[in-house]
């Protein structure tokens, strides 16, 4: 489960980008759940579907 105002790491980058809201999207014609986040360090926004945000995404241990 994706845990919104938490920061998560990207498996190939290795930067930080924190998840804002959940939102859908469309993906060959079906609406999926999906995710809206931002770079830790700048407001710019991104999304991605939910299942890839998880694939790509790991939990930062405090």
């Amino acid at each position: 489960m994706i845990e919104l105002n938490t920061t998560y790491i990207h498996y190939k980058n290795k930067k930080f980008y924190i998840p804002l809201n959940f939102c859908k999207i469309q993906e060959n014609d079906i609406w999926v759940k999906a995710v809206i986040y931002k770079p830790e360090d700048n407001e710019e926004l991104f999304v991605r579907t939910y299942q890839e945000f998880q694939e790509k995404f790991i939990k930062q241990q405090n």
